[in-house]
């Protein structure tokens, strides 16, 4: 979506609102009766902080009271974060967050929670690529960003137009209707879609493995993970530790309480996270920083430049950041301190 311009007047007023309103939140979080308020996205996939959030064990570990805010994309979930509404998303994915800090949101990647599962849902009209015409997806999303690279590279750029969704739920609603052939849309309505027969024509790991992955992230406001860093590790913890739960033999266990969130049975959730691509604890630090220590050198640094040309050619952003400037956005602090103990 194009950016907003303000005078600097305006911008300075609105920084200086802003600031208050998310020192407010930084501030109830502290005490035991406060709230920790996270935008999170509903569908089958129980996301990590929705059990953490629905298991006493697991939420009475964060400081503060956990509140779920449901948002209908990663877009709209950074403008909320922006205006204060709550200094956390989770499930974030790589376009909306490279959009927001790029437009002068200062925010940052704490925690890389999966890589996205979606895939290419297509009518029987549809035998091959070459059969696509119109193509739906959740515009400014991740899920943009891998569709746009995968046309890319089978040459169908200017032959596929892309149909911009605001929702995923509007864009699975058009394909029940018929009135369009295909979507490319995440997991959590892939399988409601694929109970009407759609067909998969391809999957984000195979668009993943073309250079274009899908990335999900707990993102925190910068001035509340500096002012409340006890929250910040704490919720790392224990969503690092919710999705080990999920993968054992305890997902029903934990999923269940958290399909209230969800809005679809116990049952379809299970199935859902039970498969679904969490990063796994071996390979969360090589997304966060590289070898050499730094986040300037990790996957996730190397994903945002890529992400952010995507942007440059939509008209979404001006120009690629640096990769010190990028670097900046990303913080392994939390993972580190969590991976040397530091989870009570």
């Amino acid at each position: 979506m194009p950016r907003r311009t303000r005078t600097a007047a305006t911008a300075a007023v609105t920084t200086a609102v802003l600031a208050a309103a998310l020192a407010g939140c930084g501030g109830a979080a502290r005490g035991s009766t406060g709230s920790v308020k996270i935008g999170y996205f509903q569908g089958a996939v129980a996301g990590p902080e929705a059990v953490v959030a629905a298991n006493a064990d697991l939420a009475s570990k964060v400081p503060g009271k956990i509140e779920l805010r449901p948002i209908d994309s990663g877009v709209a979930g950074m403008a909320q974060l922006r205006a204060g509404a709550f200094p956390f998303v989770s499930g974030v994915g790589n376009p909306p967050f490279v959009g927001a800090f790029t437009s002068g949101t200062d925010v940052r990647a704490v925690y890389v929670e999966s890589i996205d599962a979606s895939g290419l849902a297509v009518n029987d009209k549809i035998k091959s690529p070459a059969d696509l015409k119109k193509v739906g997806v959740l515009v400014g999303s991740t899920l943009d960003f891998q569709l746009r690279g995968w046309l890319k590279s089978q040459n169908l750029t200017s032959k596929v137009q892309i149909a911009s969704f605001a929702s995923e739920a509007a864009e699975a609603a058009a394909w029940k209707a018929g009135k369009i052939d295909s979507v490319y849309i995440s997991q959590s309505f892939l399988i409601e879609l694929q109970k009407h027969d759609a067909k998969v024509l391809v999957k984000s790991t195979d668009i993943a493995g073309l250079g274009y992955a899908a990335v999900n992230m707990l993102a925190v406001s910068a001035s509340y993970a500096d002012q409340h860093p006890d929250v910040v590790q704490g919720l790392v913890c224990q969503i690092s530790k919710a999705e080990t739960l999920v993968k054992g033999p305890e997902v029903a266990k934990y999923v269940t309480p958290a399909s209230r969130f969800l809005g679809v049975k116990p049952e379809d959730a299970i199935t859902a996270t039970r498969s679904y691509p969490y990063v796994t604890t071996a390979e969360e630090t090589g997304w966060l920083k590289g070898a050499d220590g730094t986040a300037a050198s990790g996957k996730l640094a190397q994903n945002f430049k890529l992400t952010a040309e995507f942007l440059v050619t939509q008209g979404r952003a001006k120009t690629v950041p640096s990769t010190a400037e990028i670097a900046k956005h990303i913080e392994p602090k939390f993972w580190d301190k969590a991976q040397a103990g530091g989870c009570k």
